[in-house]
């Protein structure tokens, strides 16, 4: 079984949000082509880190960052595509990657766990390995009550997180019932 193929098979180790987005939908928005960069972070299980891979083919590369890759690595074991390299990182301090040298930057449900005051260390690292033009993409639940996800007060509206990343907003899009995507266009301050 290869990599790709078992990415169809994650259902043991999800995160709270998968199997509910529509990842067709997310990858026609991001619109990646092959050879782009690509950052996942908060890659949690990786599952959308192989879907990347596949889309930036070999020319591409995409960086999977999380805080813990245990559950990534025993997903996708050994040996991963070589486009994919795994990073365990804090990306509010310092993701481990050179200037202006990513084209997208992927997160899903993960701002509504950082700490409002870490929200701005992100936009600083975000800032800075992403080329003028590049775009950041979020995914989020949406501000209303549900009976799983974070607490109300946890989320973000559209609107609170264009306000808290200082980029321009291109695009919001529904992924799925009680989700939602930002994409923001980052430019060089």
């Amino acid at each position: 079984m290869t990599n790709y193929e078992h990415s169809e098979s994650l259902s043991h180790r999800k995160r709270f949000s998968d199997g509910m987005l529509d990842n067709d939908l997310i990858l026609r928005e991001l619109a990646i082509e092959p050879g782009q960069t690509v950052v996942d972070a908060g890659c949690g299980n990786g599952y959308m880190t192989m879907l990347f891979a596949q889309q930036v083919e070999s020319a591409g590369k995409v960086y999977a960052l999380d805080l813990n890759i245990d559950v990534f690595t025993s997903t996708f074991p050994d040996p991963l595509p070589a486009n994919v390299s795994v990073m365990q990182c804090d990306m509010t301090v310092n993701i481990p990657l050179v200037e202006a040298s990513v084209d997208l930057v992927y997160t899903a449900t993960v701002i509504h766990s950082l700490p409002r005051e870490k929200v701005a260390d992100l936009v600083c690292e975000v800032r800075r390995v992403i080329r003028p033009g590049g775009v950041l993409a979020v995914v989020e639940m949406a501000k209303h009550d549900t009976a799983f996800g974070p607490p109300f007060w946890q989320r973000y509206s559209s609107d609170e997180l264009q306000q808290a990343f200082p980029f321009d907003p291109v695009k919001t899009v529904a992924v799925a019932e009680h989700f939602y995507m930002q994409l923001f266009r980052v430019q060089p301050e």
